[in-house]
């Protein structure tokens, strides 16, 4: 540091001025990147000099006598100075090889509203995410609940529950299994489960965020408020994507699904969200979130928008 001190750890990642450290003694620490003086990294990363600049992939960094700069090793061993400044980025480079090791991370959101003027409002939600990493595979189970009243009448009330597998082909192709239900008290569409696989591809994961894409061949079930039913096959277009910014404090995701069937039972199937999150500690987050889900059907429809703002931990 610029003061003296010296601070044992690993960087995970600069960002918006802030550097995230990893440390036996402290766990995650967060310190302003231009009050270092410089710093070490012995594996792989990705450098830019600001947003928009070219990256620079790099095997190394050494530390620099020149206060406010480090030393960057390029993949043909040869070295440059780059200055520490507000506008640094850098992040670890995966290195395409499995892990034998295994990863845990997920979140719990919770949020309530309550009106009681002229009209009587009140709205809950409570949203789960979990994802689990293991050499090839990749577990993600999520839940997510609403139920919405207006004058004690009940406008919203359902609940989803959808759980992933994807095994890696290579460290970008992935094979996706999935099974998902969803239960509603109010649509004319009750209930809905669909039991699907396909590829996918993984076009970045690093720390500053991911996105991902997969195809999937499903077998849907549906059953109706009238008592009706029906059964198809259904193909849809997944999505995944999260950028973090300001040293990981916060989060920009959406993720969701579109698709059809192949015959006319089923001409739209959507499931999208889009939202941000404010990481306020370690593990205590203020969210907000943009949920649709919208099905069009022969038999009848289906059409939720929620707008939602909560808090939560994350781990």
């Amino acid at each position: 540091m610029k003061n003296g001190d010296q601070i044992t750890g690993s960087v995970k990642v600069i960002d918006s001025n802030k550097m995230v450290m990893e440390t036996k003694y402290a766990g995650t620490i967060t310190i302003k990147a231009t009050e270092v003086k410089t710093f070490t990294i012995d594996k792989p990363a990705v450098v830019k000099n600001d947003l928009y600049a070219e990256k620079f992939f790099i095997n190394e960094i050494k530390a620099s006598e020149e206060t406010g700069a480090i030393i960057i090793v390029d993949k043909k061993n040869e070295e440059q100075t780059v200055s520490i400044t507000n506008n640094l980025i850098l992040y670890k480079q995966k290195i395409n090889e499995f892990m034998d090791e295994t990863t845990f991370n997920g979140n719990i959101k919770g949020g309530f509203f309550f009106d009681k003027g002229t009209k009587k409002t009140e709205q809950y939600m409570l949203d789960t995410n979990i994802v689990v990493k293991h050499n090839l595979w990749r577990h993600n189970a999520s839940t997510n609940f609403r139920r919405s009243l207006k004058n004690d009448s009940v406008s919203t009330y359902y609940y989803v529950g959808q759980y992933n597998l994807d095994k890696f082909i290579t460290p970008e192709f992935f094979w996706q299994s999935s099974v998902q239900y969803r239960h509603d008290w109010i649509e004319d569409i009750s209930s809905k489960k669909s039991f699907g696989s396909g590829p996918g591809y993984q076009l970045w994961d690093n720390e500053l965020g991911s996105f991902s894409v997969a195809l999937l061949l499903n077998y849907q079930e549906m059953h109706y408020q009238n008592g009706e039913q029906s059964r198809h096959p259904l193909s849809n277009m997944r999505w995944d994507y999260q950028r973090f910014f300001n040293g990981k404090a916060i989060r920009l995701f959406t993720n969701g699904s579109i698709g059809r069937s192949f015959n006319d039972s089923v001409s739209l199937d959507l499931s999208a969200a889009i939202g941000a999150s404010y990481k306020v500690t370690d593990w205590f987050i203020v969210s907000t979130t943009v949920n649709k889900d919208r099905d069009k059907t022969k038999d009848g429809d289906s059409k939720n928008i929620n707008y939602n703002l909560g808090f939560g931990v994350t781990w």
